[in-house]
């Protein structure tokens, strides 16, 4: 690969052209950019958009003084380039997390209803259970703890007069 090649070679998946300005005597390149991508220009280069597509954005970025050499512009460019390529890999990130987040919420969602369908199927049934033997334990325990009958009460009584 030759020098200017290999200097080129960062952005030359972006790069649309190089010209040169014969009257300021210095170059401005012409790349195009993804949709949604973030840059913008500082004291010593402009940026501006020269056409809006639907893919994304053609941004001409030229030098703000004679000091700025081609060399800047193309380092200016691969900035752009990797701030945007790390701002994607955040995002990915970002989703991917969420998309993990939301399955975990899924399968705790699922073992929730799973338990509840269980309590409503068995909770009722085994406590409606209890209750009936609670309550035939306690009809058990009515039969032998109780008052004796009337007729035994008055027939005791009556003996007991007769005798004293």
């Amino acid at each position: 690969m030759k020098p200017i090649e290999s200097a080129l070679e960062p952005i030359v998946a972006y790069l649309i052209s190089m010209t040169r300005d014969t009257k300021k005597g210095w170059y401005f390149l012409t790349v195009g950019i993804p949709k949604g991508w973030v840059f913008t220009e500082n004291n010593e280069i402009s940026c501006k958009i020269v056409e809006k597509l639907e893919e994304g954005n053609i941004i001409e970025i030229a030098p703000n003084n004679v000091n700025i050499v081609v060399d800047d512009l193309v380092d200016f460019v691969e900035i752009i380039i990797e701030t945007n390529e790390k701002i994607a890999q955040k995002e990915q990130e970002f989703t991917n997390e969420m998309q993990e987040m939301k399955r975990m919420l899924e399968e705790k969602a699922k073992r929730f209803y799973e338990e509840l369908d269980e309590l409503k199927d068995n909770s009722f049934k085994k406590n409606s259970d209890e209750f009936v033997k609670t309550l035939q334990s306690q009809k058990d325990e009515k039969r032998r703890v109780g008052r004796p009958k009337k007729e035994d009460s008055t027939a005791e009584q009556t003996t007991t007069h007769a005798t004293e």
